[in-house]
Order: structure tokens, then sequence, then C-alpha cells
């Protein structure tokens, strides 16, 4: 087995330009070992021990492009195996056929002189059939213009080229499912109930036997996810940085964060797959964005290269417009008809599904996530209904409801009423006003046993901290204002209003892409700046690294426990905690995984420690957010937590917690087996909070249950929350324990506030 150092990051430039980038040395076995040079992984990573495995593996065996081979792996779970792939290609070939001919026919072959009656010789109480108003094949076809003819050619060709794709996607998929049957023991049939940490393992296990990853003998859970994440972590850095200009400005409204499935898309192939985007290839940036000597040259041809991309966007505009308009007409007539009221339903935008993911988060683990937020965030901005705008609706929906309940009797009694003139108008209009109204409607149900105003809002702004992880410190105490939900709906929008900016998207799209072109040289220096050099990996977005030494901020640590406290430039820091929280979240969701930094084992050894002190002895618990969490979550809202404490002896030791001395040697040596010492077995969060909050005393060695890791991640976050609170000098007290409002002066009221992602622009 090959040994490798601690440390095999390069830092590929950061303050000093230079430093060139250094590869990793594997040192010596006793085992013979072959000297090769790979041209697909680094160049700088010279004389790398790698050991010679039989060729007969099934085809696995140093994979030269494991970032796409980790990527189909992923999908092939996510998507539910080989057949549901293959189906959802085939039928999307053929809806993409059925769009063509069906809007084609729509335009050429139907007789709506003679549908509408409106011919000087119509016969109106004639009934009409369809062989009336359908045209005969041949009319149809002369009948069709010639640039509607280029179009469908056009249509064609893309439809060619997507044939070939999912041709492509086909031979994969069965290499896949020949991975998972031979090399993982996974049938297709288990992926409905195996999570995704279980195949990790697997392919963890597979590893030694395969040797898929040519650089390193054995690969850990970070490896894995840098592979398939590697574009998405730059993508969630520059958005955090604010780097992209996804704020736009409308007079009489304000400013709006935009982020469109058509502009992302844009974005991404400019940066990431583009033929001439900054990547050598989907590993490796090109070594000419790593020399600061050429920062200006690299700025003017990315400059031309938004540019040109801006006008395209432009030429094609209304093509891109027609079709997304068709698009989502034939995906959302058929429920809006059925019910109307889903357009008043909320989604999160996405924008939110960028800027609240963690770094190194996949994305149903993202969706999984953002679900279990929908309910109290529907609940939170439901709470800022009007009481006049909600008298309003309601009669509102009395008065349509009643005209609507007796035009559907009247049609069950004798169908001929739907014939009358403007009936089938009159029904929809009215169903689309009744769904609009009941959106109007605020919930009725109240939390925090009888409380209202400003109380409500924040015990719901604490229950969507826990979930989103990622809300600006500056709305705590003023969550339960008008200009916070203003803003918070920014994130979570009506489904009528997303599927509004996704038509605007072609108008916008270009507007954007030109505004980028004055960011040109900040994303080369980001690029420059926040590379870094991982063996076995390739180059990789450094904030993906969790590097809380380099990336992490003073404010989200615990006071006096990190050793070497960061005093990092704002810069280098990840804004509104990020770094710190995707640790986090990345340790809960995997116990087993080994931090290979100190400072991320010190930091989360002093987090841990922090909540065990979380529980004060005055039992004022209940004034924090993570206080507010658990007393809604495990207790109810109704029941006082100083009660419920009382109920439970007090215990001096809740749980073992292991040696945190700073001191010690092992923040100095990276791990030495292959499971967790005692220490890091014991779980982050709820696991030792609720250990004082039952009868009984958890052990550092109980195993975890399906759920703690999305508990840990939400007390953990709330915890981080109001430490952060603290370090930054504000009160962290919550109005839970109040139903007055709580006069707002000191920071939240200041033009100084704490600098967020989510409401300004560098």
């Amino acid at each position: 087995m090959a040994h490798f150092g601690k440390r095999d990051v390069t830092y590929s430039a950061l303050n000093n330009e230079l430093t060139p980038p250094l590869g990793g040395l594997a040192e010596t076995t006793n085992a013979a070992p072959t000297f090769i040079t790979l041209d697909h992984e680094h160049e700088d990573a010279n004389n790398v021990i790698i050991h010679k495995v039989p060729k007969n593996k099934g085809g696995w065996t140093h994979i030269e492009d494991l970032d796409s081979f980790f990527t189909r792996m992923y999908r092939y779970y996510v998507r539910g195996g080989f057949y549901p792939m293959i189906m959802s290609d085939l039928f999307y070939l053929l809806q993409f056929i059925f769009i063509v001919w069906f809007s084609t026919f729509l335009v050429y072959c139907v007789d709506y002189t003679k549908l509408f009656r409106n011919g000087p010789d119509a016969n109106r109480s004639e009934k009409i059939s369809l062989n009336d108003v359908i045209l005969p094949p041949a009319v149809c076809v002369k009948s069709v213009a010639w640039k509607w003819w280029c179009l469908v050619t056009l249509c064609a060709v893309i439809w060619l080229m997507r044939l070939i794709i999912s041709i492509y996607h086909l031979y994969y998929a069965y290499d896949t499912k020949l991975f998972y049957n031979n090399a993982l023991k996974i049938k297709e049939s288990d992926l409905v109930w195996i999570n995704w940490s279980t195949i990790q393992d697997r392919v963890r296990e597979a590893q030694p036997e395969h040797h898929m990853c040519v650089h390193k003998q054995e690969i850990n859970e970070l490896d894995i996810y840098h592979r398939i994440l590697r574009f998405t972590n730059y993508m969630v850095a520059m958005v955090n940085k604010n780097l992209l200009p996804l704020q736009i400005h409308v007079p009489c409204i304000g400013d709006f964060h935009y982020l469109s499935r058509g502009l992302k898309w844009n974005i991404e192939f400019l940066l990431f797959y583009s033929p001439w985007s900054p990547w050598e290839n989907c590993w490796q940036l090109r070594a000419c964005y790593k020399d600061h000597s050429k920062r200006m040259l690299l700025a003017r041809q990315l400059e031309r290269q938004i540019l040109w991309l801006a006008i395209v966007n432009l030429l094609l505009a209304p093509l891109i417009q027609a079709w997304q308009i068709l698009y989502f007409f034939f995906n959302y007539a058929e429920l809006i008809k059925r019910s109307p009221a889903s357009l008043g339903l909320r989604t999160w935008s996405l924008y939110a599904r960028i800027t609240l993911r963690h770094f190194n988060e996949l994305e149903h683990e993202l969706r999984d996530r953002l679900n279990r937020a929908h309910k109290p965030a529907t609940k939170y901005l439901g709470s800022f209904s009007s009481p006049i705008t909600t008298v309003i609706a309601k009669n509102v929906v009395f008065l349509s409801a009643s005209i609507l309940g007796v035009l559907v009797v009247l049609s069950v009694y004798d169908e001929d009423v739907l014939t009358v003139e403007h009936v089938l108008s009159i029904i929809t209009i009215l169903g689309c006003v009744l769904a609009a109204a009941r959106a109007l409607i605020g919930e009725e149900e109240r939390l925090g046993g009888g409380c209202t105003g400003p109380a409500r809002g924040e015990e719901l702004f604490v229950q969507v901290l826990g979930h989103v992880h990622y809300l600006p410190a500056a709305w705590r105490g003023r969550a339960h204002t008008k200009d916070v939900a203003a803003h918070f709906q920014q994130l979570f929008q009506f489904r009528a209003v997303y599927i509004f900016f996704e038509l605007l998207s072609p108008l916008l799209c270009p507007l954007i892409l030109f505004s980028l072109r004055s960011r040109a040289l900040d994303i080369v220096d980001f690029y420059r700046n926040f590379t870094v050099s991982v063996l076995g990996i390739g180059d990789v977005c450094s904030f993906a690294q969790l590097d809380i030494r380099r990336h992490g901020h003073p404010d989200w640590h615990t006071p006096g426990k990190l050793k070497g406290a960061t005093a990092n430039a704002q810069y280098d820091q990840g804004e509104g905690g990020k770094t710190e929280l995707s640790l986090v979240a990345f340790s809960c969701r995997h116990p087993g995984w080994q931090p290979t930094e100190p400072s991320q084992r010190q930091f989360l050894r002093s987090l841990r420690q922090s909540m065990h002190h979380a529980i004060p002895a005055n039992n004022h618990l209940n004034k924090t957010m993570l206080g507010s969490y658990i007393q809604q979550s495990l207790f109810g809202a109704i029941t006082p937590l100083p009660a419920v404490l009382s109920y439970y002896p007090q215990q001096k030791q809740p749980y073992r917690l292991p040696d945190m001395d700073e001191t010690s040697d092992e923040d100095d040596a990276p791990p030495s087996g292959p499971t967790r010492s005692a220490q890091s077995n014991t779980p982050l969060g709820l696991a030792g909070v609720s250990s004082v909050l039952s009868t009984s005393v958890l052990s550092t060695e109980a195993p975890r249950q399906p759920g703690d890791d999305t508990q840990d991640m939400s007390v953990s976050t709330l915890h981080l929350y109001d430490l952060h609170l603290t370090q930054a000098g504000q009160n962290v007290s919550c109005c839970t324990n109040k139903c007055s409002e709580r006069p707002r002066t000191g920071r939240w009221d200041s033009a100084e506030g704490e600098d967020t992602p989510l409401l300004h622009r560098p």
C-alpha cells in the first residue's frame, strides 16, 4: 500500500504570485513501485507511486476521467437506474417531436374560420365535427411557409444532436449498470431503498481492488464529492462572493435577484464547458489562468467571449422565447386547468438553490433540505397576511365560489349549459380568481401558544433557519418586519412568479451577460486566487476544501478555542459563515469522514464542546435560537422549556466527552485508523443537547438513527448563529418568550450591518 504525506493540497496561486504549483510526492514503501506520468492528471505531480493492478477488473481500472465516471454513477443513483434513464431520454425525444409537430398542426392544419363560425355563411345551429375543421394533409403541407420549414429543419438538426447524445448516454449508462452490479454488488432494484452513503462506502471498498483512482490507494467521501461537484463548488463560491451580477434594479420596484435556467446554463457554458472556457479539461485549469502576468490578457479574451455569447443570445431571443412559451404551455396548461391554486404555491427560486447551497452538497441533499424548510417557510410568509387583504379575499372567495358552484351544478344537470356562449370562459376565469384569492388568505394556525406579533415571526424564522442554514444575521430580531419578508420572498417565490421570470429569461439573459463583461477581470483573479491542486483529484475550488484557517471567519468560531484564529482579509473569507457551516454539514452527513487539516478537527471539537455547555444552569436556553428550536421541535411551543428541563434530574456529565486539550499532539498528526476515534464518533449537535433533555445518558458509541444528521445540522447551525451574534457583539436573546414587540435599537438599525450576499452587492 502506498502512503502519502498529510498535505496533498497545493495552492496554485495565492497572494504570493511567484510561488509555482507544487506536486505532492509519495513516500516509498517496501513494495516494488512503478513510476509513471499521466497526462490526464497533474503534470506537476512527478514520480507518483502507482501499484500495478490486473487488467481484468471489469474495465474500471485506472479510469482516465473520474469526474465523468463519478457523475454518471451519481446520476444513475438519483434517476433510479438504467431503465428509468433510458425511458426518460426516449420520452424526451418523443416530446420534442410532439411539440414541433403539434405546433405545426395548430398553425397550418386547423380551419379556425369554421371552428369559430366566423364565415359569412356560417350556420351557428349546425354541429361542427373534427373533420370539418381539420384540413387534409396535402393542404397542410402546401400551406406551410418557407420560414416555418426553416424552423422545422433547425429543430430536426437539434433533435438529431440530442439523439446522438442519448445514444452516448445509453452506452455509458449500461457501463454504469455493470459497475453497480459487479463492482458494487448493488442491483437496480435495490436503488429504491439504498441511500447514497452506502453507495459511497461500496465505492471506497472497491477502490483498493479496482484502482479507479490511479494516484491514491484509498479515497474518501470528500474525494468523491470533489469529482462530482467540481464546477458546482466554483459556482456556489462565485455567488457567495457576489462575483456574478445577478441583481437587477427595476424602477419603482427596487432591486431583486434573478437567475433563470437559461442564464445559469449560459454562465456554466461560458466558465466551465465551452471549448474556450478556462478549463483545459474537466479536472485541470488552464496554466495561463494561474499566471498573474497574463491576467489582463485573459480578462480581455473573456470579455470578448462574454460579448459574443450575449450577442448570440440576443439574436436567438425570439426563437428561445417562442420555445419557452410552448414548453411551459404544454407543461402547465393541464395543471392550471385541473388545479389553478397550484400557481399560488411557493417554490424555492433558482438563485436560492445556489446561495443556500453548502460547499460539497449534492443535488438530492440540497433538495431534501429545502423540502424540509418548505412548510415553515410557507408559514413564515403566511404570517404577514394583512387583515384587510384577508377580509377582502374571503369575500371574493365567497362570491366566486357561489357563482362557480351554480354553473357546475347546472352543467351536471344539463350538459347543454356548457354550449352557451362564454360559459366555459366564465368557469375558467372564476376558477383562477378563486385560486388567487385563496392564496391571499393567511394561515390561521397560531404558533407559540397564543403569542402574536413579533414572537410569531421570530419563531418561524428560527424554524426556517434550522433547515436552510443561510439567512442574513441582520434579519435576527427583525424577522417579523415586512422588509425582511420582502427579501425572503426573492428566495421563496410563488410558482406563478417563477414561471413568469423563466419566460423573461430570453429578454433578461443578454442584458445580464452584457453586464457580466465588467466582471471579467474579477473572474480571472478568482480562478487564480481560489484554485488549489489536490493530488489525485485535480484543480478544485479552495472553498470546497473547507479550509477553516484560510477561508474561515473569526466571528463564526468558538471564542478562544481555535488556535491561531484566522484574521484573513474579507476577500478570502466565506460570506455568511459559508465555510464553517459547510464543514459542519459535511461532517454531520459523513460521520466516518476524517478531516485532514488540524484546524478542521479543532473547530469541530470546539463546537462539540460548546454544544455541551449550550444549556446554562439558569435554564434560559429558550432565549437563544438554539433553545427556541429545541423547544419547538422537541416539546412543542406551548410547553415552556425551563419547566421541561426542571422535570428531568440534573446530570453533571450528560455524556462522555473526549479529551478537548488544545495542546494535544493529536492536532498536528493525521488520523491513523480507518475509523473515527471516540471523540470523532461523538455526534454533533442534537445528540449532545438531547441527552440533557432525556432521562438516559447517551454514549459516544451509540449508533446513529435515521434523521440524526438532519437534526445535528439544524441544531449546530442555530448554535453557530448564536455564537456568531455573540462574537459580533449583538444580542442573541430571542423574543419567543415575549408577546410584545421589542424596541429594535443597536446594530440592527445601523447602516453598518453584516454584508451578506443575499442583500448587498460589493
